[in-house]
């Protein structure tokens, strides 16, 4: 087992497209999608579909969690989830036909208690051979950064590198060395940093200094574009030309594009973000939650460019 990931706060995602919206008014909604939802899982089910070795896990609850389990096991994803007793939250996300902006509301989730919490590290520690622990989304009721530390520790002590896609300010309140790669996008990385910085000069440099607690460094939307930044290089580049459907899931994508190349032993920055940019892409042309499909992004691989800074 190469890749274990863990979503604290996964949903069930619901999206369809309206004609129209209009305030206090009803809008009939068409074309429904129900798919499972959080940012680990969305690399779970990425990384699936590259054939690497994974376990999908976290918590889930209810009818709402059954369905996300289900819907899992449909795409042929192992998982391994922490029972709990309230249900997993629902996420909606609505695409205007005409102009296909979204509107996407995104609930709290279930509470956590205590024995939960242990019970998902008991549910970790079993898998031995894991080599690298991927936490993604955000943090449901009850369920604390000091909570999501202890995990990370708990992996890092066990030789087990770890991968944290989580809001910046929550990465920011972790206070953890050696992560292997973080992967905010400019608004996040501005809350890490406590700036302002907008340009691949200035945002490369404050990267940098995020390096003595993070060996890969990636952030988004900088300039239409995404860098990585390393300790020995830092590589720009672009998604290609595509026709953006929704933007659900294209950052998850990013990152499990990346983790799976680390995964295959390729620490290539360059290769990794090549990689990343190019998922990201075929995501983005997928309507609703749907994700990229491997044989596109593998397509898109070939067209997408990065350079050196």
């Amino acid at each position: 087992m190469k890749v274990v990931t863990i979503t604290p706060n996964p949903a069930l995602d619901i999206n369809g497209v309206v004609d129209a919206m209009k305030p206090d008014e009803k809008a009939y909604v068409h074309d429904e999608q129900r798919a499972p939802g959080g940012n680990a899982i969305n690399v779970a089910r990425i990384l699936n579909r590259f054939q690497v070795p994974v376990v999908a896990s976290g918590f889930l609850g209810g009818a709402t969690g059954d369905e996300v389990l289900n819907l899992l096991k449909l795409e042929k994803i192992p998982v391994d989830f922490t029972r709990v007793k309230q249900s997993t939250r629902i996420n909606v996300t609505v695409s205007n036909r005409q102009n296909h902006r979204q509107t996407r509301l995104s609930f709290a989730g279930p509470q956590i208690s205590s024995a939960e919490k242990e019970k998902l590290i008991r549910i970790f520690k079993s898998y031995r051979s894991a080599k690298i622990l991927v936490v993604g989304g955000s943090l449901p009721p009850g369920y604390k950064v000091s909570d999501l530390k202890k995990l990370i520790t708990t992996a890092q002590k066990r030789n087990v590198r770890v991968v944290v896609d989580c809001p910046g300010t929550t990465f920011t309140d972790l206070k953890v060395k050696n992560i292997l790669l973080i992967k905010p996008n400019l608004e996040e990385f501005q809350q890490m940093t406590g700036t302002k910085v907008k340009t691949i000069k200035a945002v490369q440099a404050k990267a940098q200094a995020l390096l003595k607690n993070c060996e890969y460094v990636c952030v988004s939307s900088v300039e239409g574009g995404a860098l990585l930044v390393t300790k020995a290089a830092s590589f720009f580049g672009k998604i290609p030309a595509v026709k953006i459907r929704s933007t659900v899931g294209a950052g998850d994508s990013m990152v499990a594009c990346m983790v799976a190349q680390l995964a295959q032993g390729n620490s290539s920055a360059e290769e990794i973000l090549r990689w990343g940019l190019a998922a990201s892409a075929a995501t983005l042309i997928e309507p609703g939650t749907r994700l990229g499909q491997a044989s596109i992004i593998r397509g898109l691989y070939e067209k997408t460019k990065v350079r050196a800074l």
